[in-house]
């Protein structure tokens, strides 16, 4: 199944004719806590939205642009960041692999499939997975460095596929 581009940009994980399971919520500063030293800590507010879904369903690229990061990161594990030719940066996280040819650099178009949904993250050893369910975390950075709210893009862009 193809995927439909609305304004310019495309629904970041892959729907099927046959079966796919997706969900997500606003969760855009959701408090993020983590058990340290036997007690649950605020280690910080969410940035992003997550986008659940089945394990190695396709992660494709939202907008059009280069790779800027390919790589892994303590909570975001197998991360790719993409500077989009509008400017903004478009943070895809907690991959279980990239596509191939995914390396800082290449030039990716809204459709593109960078990699597949995963569990990755929380722990300093690369590959480190299974410290909580399935899912793509979606972030969005404008060209000024601030963070903002993916969700109601994220929602224009599944309603349009449906």
């Amino acid at each position: 199944m193809s995927p439909e581009i609305i304004g310019g940009n495309v629904f970041p994980v892959a729907r099927t004719d046959y079966y796919s399971v997706i969900n997500f919520t606003n969760d855009w500063h959701a408090p993020r806590m983590r058990l340290i030293d036997g007690t649950w800590q605020l280690i910080g507010l969410h940035e992003g939205t997550d986008v659940f879904a089945e394990p190695g369903t396709p992660v494709r690229a939202i907008a059009p642009g280069r790779i800027e990061n390919a790589g892994w990161l303590f909570y975001s594990g197998w991360r790719i960041g993409v500077r989009g030719d509008d400017g903004r940066y478009w943070f895809y996280a907690h991959m279980s692999e990239f596509a191939p040819g995914m390396t800082e650099g290449s030039r990716v178009e809204a459709g593109t499939i960078i990699g597949n949904v995963g569990n990755t993250g929380y722990g300093n050893r690369p590959g480190h997975d299974n410290e909580f369910t399935w899912h793509l975390h979606v972030g969005i950075q404008e060209a000024d460095g601030t963070w903002i709210n993916p969700h109601p893009l994220l929602k224009t862009l599944y309603e349009g596929t449906k």
